[in-house]
């Protein structure tokens, strides 16, 4: 398993506990989005694959009124599957940003939409920054050393990026 595939992400928030397909996305936007897309489309196929390997347990509990819900937990297993995964991945740093591809060819756009961009993109890495801060000052003690590590360093990726809009926009306006 690639340490970075749905499946493996979809254990790895398990680990924490049981949980729902709905549980595990959010946990997993929250501590991957500013990095990593994980849809609902793809969640639910891993975790049907996860079932069949016998890498997680399913338990379905009757909604009054609504579709049974299915609450997923890690087996030894799959526990295993887990560790195994992170020790074979080289861990290196790929980013994709459409934002700066989209950058790459602004000499094409009108220099207030490229303004605009960079107006929206500043305030979607504000928010980020700040969502880091908030996850970082409710996390506790018993939090692992390297969640808080990847939530410092969102924090910072995304300070560094409202510096540098900040401090370089004008060189876009002046094409």
């Amino acid at each position: 398993m690639d340490p970075l595939d749905t499946r493996t992400l979809c254990l790895g928030a398990l680990t924490e506990g049981d949980a729902s397909g709905y549980e595990i996305r959010k946990l997993l936007l929250e501590r991957f989005g500013h990095f990593l897309d994980v849809s609902f489309g793809s969640i639910y196929p891993a975790l049907a694959a996860l079932l069949q390997e016998g890498l997680v347990d399913c338990q379905e509990i009757t909604q009054r009124g609504r579709p049974d819900k299915k609450r997923y937990r890690i087996t030894d297993a799959g526990h295993d599957a887990f560790v195994a995964s992170l020790l074979q991945s080289p861990g290196r740093h790929k980013t994709r940003s459409e934002f700066l591809a989209l950058l790459c060819f602004a000499h094409f756009m009108p220099p207030e939409q490229v303004q605009w961009v960079l107006d929206e993109r500043h305030s979607e890495f504000e928010a980020a920054m700040h969502e880091a801060d908030r996850w970082l000052a409710e996390s506790g003690d018993g939090t692992p050393a390297g969640m808080r590590f990847a939530a410092g360093f969102r924090r910072a990726l995304m300070a560094a990026a409202c510096d540098y809009i900040r401090e370089h926009r004008v060189e876009l306006k002046q094409r």
